[in-house]
């Protein structure tokens, strides 16, 4: 993949950003984290962007602690969504869960200026766990047109990004990584994820509802 595709995967979450600055103060409030998490992964490629290409170092640092803010922003709006409603216990334990695993691996088994792999497959199959869950859900409660439905293409697009990089952290844990050419394909195809679910991101933010608007009773 050359350096300019890269760049255009990369930064192809700037789409679902600068619609989600435009449309931030009409749509729903519950999607609010959803509009935060994308507005920091945009962040994070610009921070790694700037540490790779200008400092010429490496960028497991702001990387690492870009994933843990990612998880407590998806965990977040899944509670948003409802679904730990009535499960305040599976929210607190989950929390508690990323925080854990991510300290243990980035200052106890490893360092956090290496890639924290362990946490990333943890969170990433959770993530995909809870979307699944949360789709099954969405189509039996939605009567109308799923494709108009942003949380159904929000985690349709989780479980696509998720899924595969769950797989690819354990590649890596397992030590399938030593070909060269077989990390340059395993990254080449997340790039190509990567780009498809910000599309579908952009499209989800799209449909997000607006607020609902009150006004007093004459």
């Amino acid at each position: 993949m050359s350096f300019t595709l890269v760049l255009i995967t990369s930064f192809s979450v700037l789409i679902p950003a600068v619609i989600g600055w435009v449309r931030f103060k009409k749509i729903h409030p519950t999607f609010y984290p959803f509009v935060f998490f994308i507005w920091l992964g945009l962040l994070n490629e610009m921070i790694s962007t700037i540490v790779i290409h200008g400092f010429h170092l490496s960028n497991a640092i702001n990387s690492n602690i870009y994933v843990l803010l990612e998880g407590l922003f998806l965990l977040w709006q899944f509670q948003r969504w409802g679904n730990f409603t009535g499960k305040k216990g599976f929210f607190l334990f989950y929390l508690f869960l990323f925080m854990a695993v991510w300290l243990a691996e980035n200052f106890y088994i490893s360092k956090i200026t290496y890639f924290s792999s362990y946490f990333r497959m943890i969170y990433s199959g959770i993530i995909c766990l809870m979307s699944i869950n949360y789709l099954n859900f969405i189509i039996v409660r939605e009567r109308t047109n799923l494709l108009l439905n942003s949380s159904f293409l929000i985690c349709g697009a989780f479980i696509i990004y998720y899924a595969y990089k769950a797989m690819v952290e354990a590649f890596w844990i397992y030590g399938l990584n030593n070909s060269s050419s077989f990390r340059i394909n395993v990254y080449n195809i997340l790039g190509y994820i990567n780009l498809l679910t910000n599309c579908i991101f952009a499209l989800a933010i799209t449909w997000i509802p607006k607020k609902q608007r009150f006004s007093l009773p004459s």
